[in-house]
């Protein structure tokens, strides 16, 4: 399939697949017209794609990960070391929004005490 059709299967933009192809997520043929040819398995990575950006992998984790599949070497020490950073992050993200959660709340009782005050002394 050419790039405006992929554009309309996937949902994504010229400008993305032209990035994705400039990064090695996904590949075209190129025809004698100098045309990029997509094969169906193009759709699949671009599922993959969205799905693992979506999860919060990066784009460079994401060829890591859609290299091994395509050459058949998913190490699972390799997953392990991925699956733990991913990991690592994420806890770190939850500690964050805890922290701030605690401190959004405790801003809200502020000023809900605040406003309270100024309604009890104006009226």
């Amino acid at each position: 399939m050419r790039i405006g059709e992929l554009e309309k299967r996937s949902g994504a933009s010229r400008h993305t697949l032209r990035y994705y192809e400039s990064l090695g997520l996904i590949s075209a043929l190129r025809r004698d017209n100098n045309y990029r040819e997509y094969c169906q398995q193009t759709l699949s990575d671009l599922d993959f794609i969205r799905q693992a950006q979506g999860m919060g992998f990066s784009l460079g984790e994401i060829g890591e990960i859609l290299k091994a599949r395509r050459e058949q070497q998913l190490d699972c020490a390799q997953g392990a070391a991925l699956v733990s950073r991913k990991l690592a992050e994420v806890e770190k993200k939850l500690a964050d929004l805890q922290q701030l959660r605690d401190f959004l709340r405790s801003e809200k009782l502020r000023l809900e005490a605040s406003a309270a005050e100024q309604a009890a002394r104006s009226g």
